[in-house]
């Protein structure tokens, strides 16, 4: 057996990291705005994260200005939402010029790299404070896994030194790649999901969700591991495109696809996936019911 796992979402809990990302974004924002201008920013902010809540299909994680995952997907999709609508409404609103401004003013080239930014502030923050951290569940049902013979590699946006810290201060036997070792996992960082084709556009409908699915990337790592089960959170991000290449290509057909359900879940996605998509098994019960599932 031969698994593709996603990192964040799926071996940890994001909460108290995006949680701290959004305080190092909306700080800076505050911040490098003009004392007089400062309450006026911040309620714009409330606003503007209101906006995003309400519409999390129109606002998300969009590189490019295209979307690339739902802004209610997980915990840092909101902040990536809140950065396309601070985006959009800077040609109309002069609050968001004045943000959008001061991002560009203070060395950032885009909102796409000032998210970026904050995302590894926060991280690091939460980790300064509290130390890397597994899951103790997971943590256990990989090396359980991996003991038994499942080959799991870890296909992961985040780099693969965090991995490696990860995985180690945990106690999973790991190797980052290309370097394999029996019975440790297989860390891929930097797997870029999120980057779609600047050449083509591709969409998978499922139910009434359109998701992009032209991402080079990511299908190029699938390809190359061609697994026999992949599992994620992130449904745009780590399970979309796997469902599309199961339903076209031949070499995909039987891989199994293990969404990982949080508290974070959206409803909406999870009631589309339901009807539209039976190839896709949900996973209430984190990597231990995983484990259980595969082994069966």
């Amino acid at each position: 057996m031969k698994l593709v796992s996603d990192f964040d979402g799926v071996w940890t809990d994001p909460s108290a990291e995006a949680s701290a990302q959004g305080e190092e974004l909306e700080q800076a924002l505050l911040g490098w705005t003009d004392e007089a201008d400062r309450a006026h920013a911040a309620e714009w902010l409330v606003m503007a994260r209101e906006h995003v809540r309400r519409e999390p299909d129109r606002y998300g994680w969009a590189p490019g200005g295209r979307l690339s995952a739902f802004g209610d997907e997980d915990p840092f999709a909101a902040h990536s939402a809140l950065l396309h609508y601070l985006h959009l409404a800077a040609g109309r609103d002069p609050v968001a010029r004045r943000l959008h401004g001061s991002i560009l003013a203070n060395g950032f080239r885009s909102l796409e790299a000032f998210g970026g930014h904050t995302h590894r502030r926060g991280v690091a923050k939460v980790v300064a404070a509290r130390g890397p951290a597994l899951l103790p569940d997971a943590a256990a049902a990989g090396r359980a896994m991996l003991a038994r013979g499942t080959a799991v590699t870890v296909v992961s946006n985040s780099g693969a030194d965090k991995l490696a810290h990860w995985f180690g201060s945990a106690g999973v036997p790991a190797s980052v790649h290309p370097d394999e070792r029996p019975g440790a996992a297989r860390l891929r960082g930097g797997a870029r999901k999120f980057v779609l084709d600047p050449d083509r556009s591709e969409f998978l409908e499922v139910g009434e969700l359109r998701i992009e699915v032209a991402r080079p990337n990511y299908e190029r790592i699938l390809r190359e591991e061609l697994p026999d089960a992949i599992v994620g959170d992130v449904f745009s991000l780590d399970l979309a495109l796997p469902l599309a290449l199961r339903r076209r290509d031949p070499a995909f057909a039987r891989v199994g696809l293990y969404w990982l359900i949080q508290g974070y879940t959206p409803t909406r996605i999870r009631d589309e996936v339901a009807i539209a998509a039976p190839e896709v098994m949900t996973i209430t019960g984190g990597l231990k019911e995983l484990a259980e599932r595969i082994r069966a």
